[in-house]
């Protein structure tokens, strides 16, 4: 089932979030910055190699670190229009994934796209099992087949689902009475004739 207009407005915001986060790496790699990279000092212990002591910190600069920042840009920049181009055809599964990948790649400034990753992948969820994609729809549809079960009725939801833009009722199709397989000539045995 596509995406509704509210799954739709929210990924297209996560796209344009995504190409102003990339463009810190452009920055950076148009001004050819370097990469600093810190860690916490151990008791007792000096700096790794390539580190010198700045304060409380171990500090490695890489002064030539274009390929970084460039990586870093195409990256997110390439990712934000591909989640673009899913979201225009309105395709949920590709949102999700490809914003769940940009949120892990990303690291902790992904964080917005690991949620809209989830999120997306929960709606689905309720959609596919409950017809409605809403926390509130979604919550009386499952009281309802709860008590349906409870009942010995048929539990699934009787209405088809909301994004499809239709709410009209369909009574659920009750299954008669299976009829029996004809008997096969090659795998049914010959029956004896019973004894008066």
């Amino acid at each position: 089932m596509g995406m509704d207009d509210t799954e739709r407005k929210i990924s297209i915001f996560g796209v344009v979030v995504a190409i102003l986060v990339s463009l810190v790496p452009a920055y950076e790699w148009i001004n050819k910055s370097a990469l600093v990279t810190t860690q916490k000092v151990v008791k007792g212990k000096a700096c790794p190699a390539t580190f010198h002591l700045n304060g409380q910190l171990c500090e490695h600069v890489l002064k030539n670190a274009q390929s970084h920042w460039a990586i870093q840009f195409l990256f997110g920049f390439v990712v934000a229009l591909i989640i673009l181009f899913f979201a225009l055809r309105r395709k949920r599964a590709g949102v999700a994934c490809f914003s769940l990948f940009l949120g892990i790649g990303l690291g902790v400034s992904g964080v917005v796209f690991v949620f809209l990753g989830g999120w997306l992948i929960v709606r689905a969820f309720r959609l596919q099992r409950y017809g409605d994609p809403t926390w509130a729809g979604s919550n009386k549809i499952a009281r309802e087949m709860a008590k349906a079960k409870r009942e010995g009725r048929d539990p699934r939801p009787q209405t088809t689902p909301k994004s499809t833009g239709s709410s009209v009722s369909k009574p659920a199709p009750t299954p008669g009475p299976a009829a029996p397989p004809a008997p096969s000539k090659r795998y049914t045995p010959k029956q004896r004739p019973r004894k008066r």
